[in-house]
């Protein structure tokens, strides 16, 4: 597991309790801190506070992790193996069949990676695959009893991670996350699709 995330959220708290001399630790005056210094922040050498930028990037990487960590919980005790799994499931359920790139472009799986997942699937009899009578070139997946049933296994599981996930927010603030996240998604999911790596490059580099 990569702890870089935790060591940084381990270096601010250090640099905020040096900072304010607090005596309690109060996360909402630490939130404030960061949004407070990341706004002042200059990106200069050395600086310890990240952009207001990066710290949007950061949390949106813990929440992340957060999820994996209660999904896994979730998945214990059937064979779905990661949130990976679990979306080639939701993108095939009940009896839907796709393309196995279709698949990858539909639960934001890199070709390489997710690849292997949809193998490793197929291998333990949760997915099936036929001849695409429309393409002789590809294949046309699907779940098979086992797969619905997996996936049945995990549903109140599920339900309830999803309600924990989201904390504490009130409804307004649920509904101004989703807009915000789907906002997001509509900007970036583009550039996945077209994973031209000229692009990339630009942006990145």
């Amino acid at each position: 597991m990569d702890y870089t995330i935790l060591k940084e959220i381990i270096a601010l708290a250090e640099t905020y309790q040096k900072q304010t001399n607090a005596q309690r630790w109060q996360k909402e005056q630490f939130v404030s801190w960061i949004i407070n210094e990341a706004n002042q922040s200059q990106q200069g050498a050395g600086n310890l506070i990240p952009s207001q930028n990066g710290l949007i990037s950061m949390f949106l990487g813990i929440a992340y992790k957060y999820a994996q960590f209660y999904a896994r919980r979730v998945f214990r005790d059937t064979e779905i193996y990661s949130l990976d799994d679990f979306a080639v499931l939701v993108s095939l359920f009940p009896n839907k069949e796709f393309k196995k790139i279709d698949v990858l472009r539909m639960c934001i799986q890199e070709k390489s990676s997710g690849n292997e997942v949809l193998k490793r699937m197929l291998r333990e009899g949760m997915l099936q695959e036929r001849d695409n009578p429309s393409d002789a070139r590809s294949k046309l997946l699907s779940l098979t009893d086992k797969g619905r049933t997996q996936f049945g296994l995990i549903q109140n599981g599920i339900q309830k991670m999803s309600g924990h996930i989201v904390g504490n927010l009130s409804m307004e603030e649920k509904n101004h996350l989703l807009q915000i996240l789907m906002k997001l998604h509509q900007y970036h999911h583009p550039y996945f699709e077209e994973n031209n790596e000229e692009t990339l490059k630009q942006l990145l580099n």
